[in-house]
């Protein structure tokens, strides 16, 4: 059964007492290291094996997990505690006690082996890191070290061993990294470019299938690339929404991006109107190149007229980003009422006071309503 804790981190050291059962009689001939999403920790602690079960020290959950670690030295426990519940392991005993602090009750959940105590630490089983907290422990092909992968409620701060995008054409010199984790949210992000690397606290959800995408090409058109880093914020039904941030890596100033709905919504003007059975949609285009375009919705006006279709489109369910030709693009949805979608507004962006801005933006009907389009200027 896997409990997962969620608290702000708190490191306290945990002291042993001899009175309690230990394993000090362990020998190896070459200690294990310990890392947590590819790095190093914890040097002085060596996980081990006793019999066939894999031990790692519990104080490696601080250096992912949000939790607060505290050694009872009289009543030999360690207590776990987080904003919901408190759970007691014993050195000896194969099984958790879990109270809850919030509510009344609690259970006692069995562990795959005994809490030990090993030169006045407590250590856990690899079996135990995961029903505590989701992560995996697990000895490395090499069989000289233990690597714990963090999962979900991990809180590191450190860099980990794997970007999660490469910029392409860059032959990996542009890399982003989690910076930290806090359970389904990303909650900073380490840039990397050619060696060097700078932290900006942005937040995204950790989304496995929408993971962040990433492009080098200068967008500014000043001669020097940046960095743009595209994110995803989630998706629904009929909804997906995207985060842009682009980076000046010479100095690491991160450009002002108003962000595509909003643009699109200040530049385009709209009005839907009945006429007869028929649903007419007008949109009026500004930035470089205006433009106009009508669609006629053939018989819709008996769908519920104007209080199912509105008076004016909405913008902006569905938004996407991308560096195409070294240009920010970005496409936004365009809908009739809740239901109804019409088509996309295809932005350009670029250079302008303090950042980028809105230099085109064009209407184009899906392959299902270029019938209805009426009338373009």
């Amino acid at each position: 059964m896997k409990k997962i804790l969620t608290a702000s981190a708190l490191a306290l050291l945990i002291a042993g007492c001899a009175a309690a059962p230990t394993i000090d009689s362990i020998s190896a001939a070459a200690p294990l290291t310990l890392t947590v999403d590819g790095q190093p920790v914890l040097p002085k602690l060596h996980p081990f094996h006793s019999g066939e079960i894999l031990y790692v020290p519990a104080r490696v959950l601080l250096e992912y997990y949000p939790v607060e670690l505290k050694w009872d030295n009289t009543r030999k426990k360690l207590t776990l505690t987080d904003n919901s519940s408190r759970t007691i392991l014993s050195p000896g005993r194969s099984a958790m006690q879990v109270q809850y602090t919030q509510t009344d009750g609690g259970y006692e959940d069995s562990l795959e082996g005994p809490v030990l105590l090993k030169e006045g630490h407590v250590y856990i089983s690899a079996g135990t890191v995961s029903s505590l907290t989701g992560a995996e422990a697990k000895l490395t092909a090499s069989g000289r070290a233990v690597s714990i992968t963090s999962g979900d409620v991990s809180t590191s701060v450190r860099v980990p061993a794997e970007p999660l995008a490469v910029a392409a054409g860059t032959s990996g010199k542009v890399k982003l990294y989690a910076a930290r984790k806090d359970g389904s949210t990303y909650k900073g992000f380490i840039l990397e470019v050619n060696g060097r690397k700078h932290s900006f606290k942005w937040e995204a959800p950790r989304l496995g299938s929408y993971p962040p995408v990433l492009y080098y090409a200068d967008v500014d058109n000043d001669g020097k690339p940046e960095a743009t880093a595209v994110f995803s914020l989630g998706t629904g039904t009929g909804i997906s929404l995207e985060e842009v941030h682009v980076v000046k890596p010479e100095d690491w100033k991160e450009l002002a991006v108003p962000a595509a709905e909003k643009v699109a919504s200040a530049a385009v003007t709209s009005k839907i109107s009945l006429d007869n059975v028929d649903v007419v949609v007008r949109l009026e285009l500004a930035g470089s190149a205006p433009s106009k375009v009508t669609l006629r919705l053939p018989g819709r006006a008996g769908d519920g007229g104007l209080n199912h279709f509105g008076t004016q489109v909405g913008i902006g369910a569905v938004t996407h980003y991308q560096v195409a030709n070294g240009k920010l693009k970005a496409e936004t949805s365009v809908n009739a009422g809740i239901e109804e979608s019409l088509g996309t507004l295809l932005l350009d962006y670029k250079a302008g006071s303090g950042g980028l801005n809105l230099d085109s933006i064009r209407f184009e009907p899906y392959n299902t309503t270029k019938q209805y389009v009426e009338k373009e200027q």
